[in-house]
């Protein structure tokens, strides 16, 4: 039996791609929008062109939105802050744009960054109900909230503020596996700084779980927060090295990312306890285990 139709801008990446399956195997209906369309339940579009084929949409009742290009992917030249905004913002309101034409429209998930809380105070945890930060992520995790907020005129709206997502399959977490079997990875700045992670298992896990029981507003999408210094130590233990290299200087990291240093050198520690009230529990709850599966 079908349990409703849904579909994911954003659908073809990482996380987009289990979500997918996930759902399938859940009994959902599901659909990508896709601006290179290669299966039978890909739909075109292309926010850029203003385009999107708005008769296969009008039956839709679940629309997640994953699209953002990547964060740490280049320095924040003023022509990649356009860009980040643009695949954020830009798509959101796209969506928002032609949401008249999906008339059975029940729900809206949006992505969001853990990012959005800042590095005033890096010891004690964020919850939900806490203001935005100051800084250039922050700010640009708060528009792109505020544009998916449009969606609560028509119906419930979710917004996942996602921490970083280890996989064995792509991400980050391969590429830094390679350096730490090189014996090049070392701690970052202090080493003190906090690094909200989740399994992606897990985080797929938590957008099912929003779904059935339509959550609504923020919600921290976080197994659990460990030291930068920790985190890198126990990836060395998983893959069998050592870290034998000094910590990476603040003033290094600047000269090298620019502006993003920020995000790398400095970290937050947030509260998953809007999740575990809502009975939503990871499954795979330690950094050793994670690490185990994805070496």
């Amino acid at each position: 039996m079908m349990r409703g139709k849904v579909l994911i801008a954003g659908g073809t990446g990482l996380i987009g791609s289990l979500l997918e399956m996930r759902l399938r195997n859940a009994g959902y209906e599901v659909f990508i929008l896709t601006r290179n369309p290669k299966a039978k339940n890909h739909i075109l579009w292309d926010p850029e062109r203003n385009e999107i084929d708005v008769k296969r949409i009008e039956s839709i009742e679940v629309l997640i939105n994953l699209c953002g290009a990547g964060i740490a992917d280049g320095r924040w030249t003023k022509k990649r802050k356009r860009i980040l905004e643009s695949s954020r913002i830009g798509t959101t309101n796209f969506l928002f744009k032609h949401s008249d034409k999906m008339r059975a429209l029940k729900h809206y998930i949006s992505a969001s960054g853990i990012t959005c809380y800042g590095y005033e105070e890096m010891d004690r945890p964020y919850s939900e109900e806490d203001e935005f930060g100051t800084d250039y992520l922050s700010q640009l995790v708060m528009k792109w909230e505020e544009s998916a907020r449009q969606f609560e005129s028509i119906c419930k709206v979710s917004i996942m503020r996602i921490s970083i997502v280890l996989s064995g399959d792509g991400g980050a977490l391969p590429k830094l596996m390679k350096i730490v079997k090189k014996g090049l990875a070392s701690p970052i700045g202090s080493g003190n700084q906090w690094m909200p992670w989740i399994y992606i298992d897990d985080l797929v896990s938590v957008f099912l779980s929003v779904i059935d029981l339509e959550l609504e507003g923020p919600l921290n999408a976080v197994t659990s927060c460990t030291r930068n210094t920790d985190f890198i130590k126990l990836l060395a233990k998983a893959t069998g090295n050592r870290i034998w290299l000094p910590k990476v200087p603040v003033l290094t990291m600047r000269v090298v990312f620019g502006e993003m240093a920020d995000m790398l050198t400095k970290g937050v520690q947030v509260s998953n306890d809007k999740m575990y009230r809502a009975n939503i529990r990871p499954v795979y709850n330690t950094l050793e285990g994670v690490f185990e599966i994805c070496k």
